[in-house]
């Protein structure tokens, strides 16, 4: 009796082909059916963060905007939610806080929204 691998098929070799694998969305149509409000829309106790530098949205839960917050200088704060946001601090700015932008990696000035 001779023991082996008899039972274990042989690999066949890889064909290329030029289709796109299955989950991998070719011709965009999952951006026909989402919006970018669907996409950003940030919750109750969140912060919004709009980076001047590289004019990315990131929207941040309450633990994650608590520790991109602390290495930062806060010349004024907007609180609110939606199309209600008021500035709270001593300086009217576009860009009111100094940190560093959650997307880019860079230090610039960003619009920190804590939404209420």
């Amino acid at each position: 009796m001779t023991v082996g691998f008899d039972r274990v098929r042989r690999r066949a070799p890889r064909s290329t082909s030029t289709t796109a694998p299955i989950g991998v969305d070719s011709l965009g149509k999952r951006a026909l059916f989402t919006s970018a409000a669907e996409v950003s829309q940030p919750g109750i106790g969140s912060a919004l963060v709009e980076c001047s530098r590289c004019d990315a949205r990131t929207v941040l839960g309450p633990m994650q905007a608590m520790r991109a917050a602390i290495p930062s200088l806060h010349l004024g704060i907007r609180v609110g939610h939606g199309d209600d946001v008021r500035s709270l601090g001593l300086i009217k700015r576009d860009y009111p806080t100094y940190m560093r932008c959650p997307e880019c990696g860079r230090p610039s000035w960003v619009r920190f929204t804590v939404q209420l």
